[in-house]
């Protein structure tokens, strides 16, 4: 059947197959070149998707929407395409310039979206490119919404141009201005033509002063000139300024200078850098010129010369910004090429530290560079004494050599670091590196292991140690696996810090842990994230601390915190800024007060609330302020009871020195000591270690008791006044009273307290109106009467008195030895009026009579509570 097909058609049919052969071959070949697309389809041409090219593991070009419309010319549009710049591997030095374009097919190319790359901190804006070649005649063009840029390329005749002009502030967001761009030239073999680059009125928008920038290039192959003119100082960034007072001309052939004259200088905060350049002979290639550093931070003289492509640099030493310098002895000599090597014998110095470079020698060919010698580190930082070594080599590819070691020194504090070479001398690069010794008397042996993977370098940093303040235990362990993401630090997940359980003389101390609760990134920023505090509390022979709890959030700079003792319902808050030169803070703190937080303690709350808030800073040291309200509070101090306490206290607190001062009166409803105290009110002031009573008013037994002021400890006695005391409450106080009183007395009580004493001096009290005494019939009354006749007579002249002169002298030592010597002169009006003297005087206890009528009242109270129930 073949044989009847006319030999056109077979033509044809020939024709297609071997079109389709080549579209197979050359799909083949693109794919394996690296070309991927998706979701290929038919819409008046060819459709894909999305399309990309990755010869690799980057893939630098990718598209979407892209339309193949017509083969002759080849006709192509896609929608948008985005560029990225890949890190590669392979050795571009062999690149060698083409004589020209190449040759191609009539091609027709719109691309409506061009995303390019950033520059820097520079973000390009979206472009939008055509392209066209008919007859090997090139026509670029690319714009945006501020500016356009058009070239021209002829093949034949290699003849090129190029013209463009646009907005500054549309590639430099602060910058306002307008750009110019012009050249023209022929590539057929080695390039050459001329280039012109101009800005107007360009400067920063936040600066008044603008600038016009005129900047001229010609080359031709590796030849080339270039001059730049400046009409006006030109702010380069909110603090440099780059002026050009003669214009400067420099011609050179590759990366060789052979001419240049003129000079330019920056000035700014630091100071000037002044740089001067002349060549005596344009036919010869040599010249010379200086450096100049003047102002606050900067400061030297560099004299260089070049000649036959060497650039010699004069010995010289240098004071540059942030307290670096730079110094070196001899003469250096680098080799202006592609190619070459030089001694680098120089002295780099921060702070008062010293790097010196000696043997050193930096060799590079293309873009491969290394440097071989030896590094010793010596000086003081931060206090500590360092001295650090490493010899080996450091080249573009990664280093090799031996350890690199660091010694530090300060006092008894020693530290030593310590980082082997052996994973880093090509990728993927990792390693691992060591400290050990002794920090602010803590011991320490740390590690921070690294490595590079394919998210990026990550590793572990590990650490351990021990509170020296422990007696055992304590030992604190550090646990930290992390990445880099985004030039920061990134935590993973339940990274852990631990301190062991511990005893401290006497007190145990449960263990602590700080945990990462999810990430926690760290950056210039802060740090963001959260962790969890738990403490076991700790173990005292009479008194414990439960379990503390809490979690803190870490945003930026800024730190927030909440810690919750469960078993005495108690929390704290607390908010912390770093973001200024002083680090300052909040807290509040709430809580019941209830009796497990006095167990074993001389003090056990019984009732009430804490409520507190204050601030806090730490400049050279810590210091807080704040106040403290208790509000309905009930107390115990062994038989001594205190209920219905009010008051707010406002505290200040300064590298370990803390006052405390009332905010009104300190009020209490009820003190018992024995003897029932109501309606107690004075004003506190303490440093903890003295406190300072002052405007103290209350009742005592029906009448009323009050003190200027009243110092604990007190180096001597300082008054107190009694008034209107009711003696019938006074009788009542020994059950069943012994005698029936009445009237109201008063007085004053000269009263010193120490530190575990209180002692009377020269109390004296007297009557404050007529008073009245009758002893009752007891049986031991009657016993005392029938053994002794002047007992007799004596009591029966005291059975019934009315007393209108009363005076009382007491005394009381340290040790609660009462001495009172009392007189009573009075009339007996059951005996006609009979006259009586008494006088009388009394050694007793206090100390163990209060006791003993505090336990009385307690038995009294608990047969009572029984007998009702």
């Amino acid at each position: 059947m073949v044989r009847f097909f006319p030999p056109v058609v077979r033509g044809l049919g020939y024709a297609l197959l071997l079109v389709l052969f080549l579209a197979l071959v050359a799909a083949g070949w693109l794919y394996s070149q690296g070309l991927r697309v998706g979701k290929p389809g038919w819409d008046k041409g060819l459709t894909l998707a999305h399309w990309r090219w990755q010869p690799g593991e980057c893939a630098p070009v990718a598209g979407e929407n892209l339309v193949l419309r017509d083969l002759f010319p080849l006709t192509v549009h896609t929608r948008t395409v985005t560029l990225i710049a890949c890190d590669s591997a392979t050795d571009d030095d062999g690149f060698v310039m083409p004589d020209s374009l190449p040759w191609t097919p009539p091609f027709a190319l719109s691309i409506d979206t061009l995303l390019l790359p950033a520059m820097g901190e520079v973000t390009p804006p979206p472009l939008q490119l055509t392209a066209r070649q008919q007859q090997q005649n090139w026509s670029v063009q690319v714009a945006s919404s501020q500016s356009r840029m058009q070239a021209e390329y002829a093949r034949h005749g290699g003849q090129w141009s190029l013209q463009g002009n646009g907005e500054l502030q549309e590639w430099q967001p602060h910058w306002q201005g307008a750009w110019q761009l012009a050249g023209e030239g022929r590539w057929q073999g080695q390039p050459a033509g001329n280039l012109d680059v101009t800005l107007q009125n360009a400067g920063l928008e936040s600066q008044p002063q603008k600038a016009n920038l005129t900047m001229k290039a010609r080359f031709n192959g590796e030849q080339w000139q270039a001059d730049m003119s400046l009409t006006e100082p030109l702010s380069l960034n909110e603090q440099w300024l780059l002026a050009i007072p003669e214009p400067l001309s420099l011609q050179g052939q590759g990366v060789a200078l052979s001419q240049a004259r003129g000079q330019f200088q920056l000035q700014g905060p630091q100071g000037q850098i002044h740089v001067a350049a002349r060549s005596d002979d344009s036919s010869v290639e040599q010249g010379a010129g200086q450096v100049t550093l003047t102002g606050p931070q900067l400061d030297g003289q560099l004299d260089f010369q070049w000649q036959d492509r060497m650039l010699t640099l004069s010995p010289a030493s240098l004071t540059l910004p942030e307290q670096l310098s730079a110094q070196w002895k001899e003469p250096l000599q680098v080799p202006m090429t592609l190619d070459g090597g030089t001694e680098l014998p120089v002295v780099l110095g921060y702070q008062d530290l010293r790097l010196q470079a000696s043997p050193s020698r930096l060799q590079w060919q293309g873009k491969h560079w290394q440097w071989q010698g030896a590094l010793a580190l010596q000086g003081r930082w931060q206090g500590f004494r360092l001295d650090g070594h490493w010899q080996g080599q450091a080249a573009s590819d990664g280093l090799e050599g031996k350890p690199i070691t660091l010694n530090a020194r300060n006092g008894d504090d020693r530290l030593a670091f310590r980082l082997p070479l052996e994973s880093l001398h090509r990728a993927p690069y990792g390693g691992r590196a060591s400290v050990k010794g002794q920090y602010a008397g803590y011991p320490l042996d740390g590690s921070v292991s690294f490595r590079q993977a394919d998210g990026g370098w990550q590793g572990t940093l590990s650490a351990t140690s021990s509170i020296p303040d422990y007696d055992r235990g304590g030992d604190v362990s550090l646990q930290v696996p992390w990445h880099l993401k985004d030039s920061a630090v990134v935590l993973a997940d339940g990274s852990r810090l631990s301190v062991s359980e511990g005893l401290v003389e006497q007190v145990l101390l449960r263990p602590l842990t700080v945990t990462a609760s999810g990430p926690v990134t760290v950056s210039s920023a802060g740090a963001h994230g959260q962790v969890q505090l738990r403490s076991g509390g700790l173990l005292a022979a009479r008194w414990r601390l439960p379990v503390v709890a809490g979690s803190a959030r870490l945003i930026g700079k800024k730190v927030t915190a909440r810690l919750t003792i469960a078993d005495w319902q108690s929390e704290l808050t607390a908010d912390a800024s770093l973001a200024g030169e002083v680090p300052r803070g909040s807290f509040q703190v709430h809580s019941q007060l209830i009796p497990a937080m006095g167990q074993g303690l001389a003090m056990t709350p019984q009732e009430g609330t804490l409520t507190g808030k204050g601030s806090w800073q730490w400049r050279d040291t810590l210091s807080a302020e704040g106040t403290i309200r208790l509000a309905d509070t009930g107390v115990d101090w062994g038989s001594v009871t205190a209920r219905g306490i009010q008051g707010t206290m406002e505290g200040h607190y300064r590298d370990g020195a803390v006052s405390l001062k009332s905010v009104g009166p300190v009020t209490a409803d009820t003190l018992d000591i024995g003897t029932p105290i109501t309606d107690l009110s004075l004003q506190v002031a303490s440093d903890l270690y003295r406190w300072q009573l002052s405007d103290i008013q209350a009742d005592l037994l029906g009448g009323s008791l009050r003190a200027p002021a009243l110092d604990w400890p007190s180096p001597r006695p300082q008054p107190v006044v009694i008034t209107r005391i009711d003696l019938e409450q006074v009788a009542a106080l020994q059950n069943p009273p012994a005698v029936f009183l009445d009237g109201r007395v008063g007085g004053y009580v000269p009263l010193q307290l120490g530190t575990d004493f209180i002692v009377v001096e020269g109390a004296r009290l007297a009557n404050e109106e007529t008073l009245s005494l009758r002893i009752p019939p007891s049986s031991s009354v009657q016993s005392m009467a029938s053994s002794n006749q002047a007992v007799k007579l004596a009591l029966e002249s005291l059975s019934v008195l009315t007393i209108p002169d009363f005076q009382a002298h007491m005394n009381m030592d340290r040790d609660g030895w009462l001495e009172a010597a009392v007189t009573i002169k009075g009339v007996n009006p059951q005996r006609n009026n009979l006259p009586v003297v008494f006088n009388y005087t009394h050694r007793e206890n206090m100390l163990v009579l209060m006791r003993s009528l505090r336990i009385g009242d307690d038995i009294t109270e608990k047969l009572r509570t029984e007998r009702s129930q």
